[in-house]
C-alpha cells in the first residue's frame, strides 16, 4: 500500500475494526487509501455475530450457495483490480460446508483468479483439512508458504519457511520472524535459520 499498489483484506477471524488498527501503524494514510478505494476490507467476519456489516464489501453467511451468490460480483467485477489480496483463513469455511463442497468452490475461485492481476494469499490452518485437501491445494497452488511456532532453548519463535513456489528455485529452510514493538512480524535481514533438532 506504501508503494501504490491497489490492496484487498479479506477476514474472517479478525473484526474489520482491528485489521484497520494494526495496519494503520504501518501505513498512516490508512484512511485516504480506503477513501480513495485503493484499500478495501472485504468483511466475512461481521455476520458469525449476528450483526449486519458496515462495510462496503460484505456477506451474511459463509454457507457456500448463500455465498456464492453475494460473492460473485466482487470476484467477477472488483476482485481483478487487485494487486494483492490476502484471505487470513479460509479453513472457517469448514465450519459450515462439508469439505467436498468447499474443495469444489477453492477450485473455482482460483481459477478464476488466475486471470486477475497481481498476487492472491489464501491462509488455512494446517492439520484442520484432510491430507487429500492438502494435496490438492499444493497442486493448485503457484507457492506455499509456512508459518509455525518453534521451540528455540526453551521459548518459542515464529517461524516460516517457502515450502514450494512453482518455477522459481528457493531455499526451503525455516527462517526465524521477529515481533516488532508495533506488534508485526518481520524477516530480519540476517539469514537465521531453525535448525531440524529444534522443530
Amino acid at each position: 500500500m506504501r508503494r501504490g499498489h491497489v490492496v484487498a483484506v479479506t477476514t474472517l477471524t479478525t473484526p474489520p475494526s482491528q485489521i484497520r488498527q494494526q495496519l494503520a501503524k504501518a501505513v498512516p494514510n490508512l484512511k485516504e487509501l480506503e477513501a480513495t478505494k485503493r484499500f478495501t476490507i472485504v468483511d466475512w467476519y461481521t455476520w458469525m455475530t449476528g450483526y449486519k456489516s458496515t462495510e462496503s464489501r460484505s456477506v451474511d453467511s459463509l454457507g457456500l450457495a448463500q455465498f456464492n451468490i453475494q460473492d460473485s460480483k466482487f470476484q467477477r467485477e472488483d476482485s481483478p483490480v487487485y494487486d494483492f489480496v490476502v484471505a487470513d483463513n479460509l479453513s472457517t469455511f469448514m465450519k459450515y460446508n462439508d469439505e467436498r463442497s468447499f474443495m469444489q468452490w477453492l477450485d473455482k475461485t482460483i481459477a478464476r483468479m488466475r486471470e486477475a492481476r497481481g498476487i492472491r494469499v489464501y491462509g488455512f490452518v494446517k492439520h484442520f483439512h484432510s491430507d487429500a485437501f492438502y494435496a490438492n491445494l499444493e497442486a493448485m497452488a503457484d507457492g506455499i508458504v509456512e508459518l509455525d511456532n518453534r521451540q528455540r532453548e526453551g521459548s518459542l519463535e515464529n517461524v516460516i519457511r517457502v515450502k514450494s513456489m512453482k518455477g522459481v528455485p528457493h531455499p526451503t529452510d525455516w527462517r526465524a520472524l521477529r515481533m516488532t514493538k508495533s506488534g508485526l512480524l518481520e524477516l530480519p535481514s540476517k539469514r537465521k535459520t531453525i535448525n531440524s533438532e529444534h522443530r
